[in-house]
């Protein structure tokens, strides 16, 4: 594991409209997002991987510690989709 960085990440909510650049705290395992901070809330990949289907983009899902929200979030951490 390795540090948490900040980025500024491009976000799109549940109904597919884009939030703008917004910034997270991210931590990478295996070159691919592990522990995320975002939007007040931290998630855990899943362990779930795929390809966005419009993007075409690698991502992982993360879930928040309650399990109550769920994003995808690219592989280079450059999107995030809420789920």
């Amino acid at each position: 594991m390795t540090a948490k960085t900040t980025l500024q990440t491009n976000v799109t909510d549940t109904n597919g409209r884009n939030r703008g650049m917004m910034s997270i705290q991210i931590e990478f395992s295996q070159a691919a997002p592990s522990i995320i901070i975002h939007d007040g809330k931290t998630f855990c990949a899943t362990g779930k991987a795929g390809v966005n289907t419009k993007t075409g983009s690698a991502v992982v899902e993360a879930a928040s510690d309650d399990d109550r929200a769920r994003i995808w979030i690219a592989r280079d951490a450059t999107s995030i989709w809420e789920d």
